[in-house]
């Protein structure tokens, strides 16, 4: 398992096909890591919808049967 820490610079619908975004289960984001940005979409879920720009996040990412698995969660402090 893996784990990165990063800032969330955007949040943003994807759609596909000029899709109108009510109709889009997806959430994308665009997370600053490093220095550098990065280009995360996923299936939206009660967790991740809670997730807003400047928070800052953790991204896992396990492998099981030679899969990648990605999973981003809000970083709070323990």
């Amino acid at each position: 398992m893996q784990k990165f820490y990063g800032k969330i610079e955007k949040v943003y619908i994807p759609t596909e096909n000029n899709q109108d975004v009510m109709f889009s289960n997806k959430i994308g984001f665009i997370i600053k890591i490093d220095d550098k940005l990065y280009r995360f979409e996923t299936e939206q879920n009660e967790e991740n919808s809670q997730i807003l720009r400047d928070d800052e996040v953790v991204i896992i990412i396990q492998t099981i049967d030679n899969h990648d698995f990605f999973d981003i969660r809000k970083f709070e402090d323990e």
